[in-house]
């Protein structure tokens, strides 16, 4: 696994979709390969953001919307008991049914997300996602502005609610935990949710 600093610079930083297309033109051409990369944005002003990326694959510098600063490979070693300090920003979702009771193609109810906006909730989805992975020993969990994008292709609008989540935990299963690390926590991956930072309690 690599961890990357990453600018991104020009239209693309202001927009979290064109950000996630750019980020993804560092990695060779693979017509089957699924995306094996998370990010998120460190620094923004309008004009370039910072982006910090884990990845499977070690990027390539081959543009010029996105610029590799440092890249470095990421051993993880994890043992059970650890205690580690953690950030994530994340996007913690509930499934309903659609208000308008539109249907699918199947002739179904369509299914939507919706933020969880009460802290309860917000710490209760995380304990879940980490189930049988890792305990929660400290949190603290903060809103951050909800993040507005827009998918230039097919014209279409959006905006989600990140949450910041950080404190620390300790891993339950190793095997279990490493793959949630390599996967992400949550939706919202292709607009920088989802990574999940660890370091030495």
């Amino acid at each position: 696994m690599f961890l990357s600093k990453v600018l991104i610079t020009g239209a693309a930083c202001r927009n979290p979709y064109e950000i996630h297309r750019a980020v993804w033109e560092l990695f060779p051409v693979n017509a089957v390969a699924d995306r094996d990369f998370l990010f998120r944005v460190e620094k923004s002003d309008g004009r370039q953001a910072e982006i910090l990326m884990q990845s499977v694959r070690e990027p390539i510098n081959n543009q010029e919307t996105a610029q590799i600063i440092a890249c470095r490979a990421y051993p993880m070693s994890l043992r059970s008991e650890q205690r580690l300090r953690f950030l994530l920003v994340a996007n913690p979702v509930k499934t309903i049914n659609d208000e308008r009771g539109r249907q699918n193609a199947k002739g179904e109810i369509k299914k939507c997300r919706v933020p969880l906006i009460d802290d309860e909730s917000q710490r209760a989805w995380l304990v879940r996602k980490l189930e049988n992975a890792a305990s929660l020993e400290s949190l603290i969990v903060d809103n951050k502005l909800p993040l507005y994008f827009r998918k230039l292709r097919e014209d279409r609008a959006g905006k989600i609610q990140p949450v910041m989540y950080q404190g620390i935990l300790q891993v339950q299963k190793a095997d279990i935990f490493q793959k949630v690390i390599l996967h992400g926590i949550g939706p919202a991956k292709a607009f920088g949710c989802g990574l999940l930072s660890l370091a030495r309690a």
